[in-house]
């Protein structure tokens, strides 16, 4: 049997604000829902977001960690 952490994240997919608000920051989750970010993003594309039917939305939220980390790095 091999793993596909892909597989794992569409399996959850669903379940990702219940997860986030149960184990890691429950005020985050709040906060998107209030401002109506609770999407669920299926892509990235420099600073844009896209929904699961291709809506486009601006990131102004999460640039920490696209600059800590980078957002579809080649590798």
């Amino acid at each position: 049997m091999t793993f596909s952490i892909a597989e794992l994240f569409e399996q959850h997919s669903t379940d990702k604000f219940d997860l986030h608000e149960r184990h890691l920051n429950n005020q985050m989750v709040r906060m998107l829902k209030t401002i109506g970010y609770d999407r669920h993003y299926q892509r990235a594309v420099g600073q844009y977001l896209y929904d699961q039917a291709g809506t486009e939305y601006l990131d102004l939220l999460s640039g920490f960690g696209v600059f800590a980390i980078g957002r579809n790095h080649p590798t």
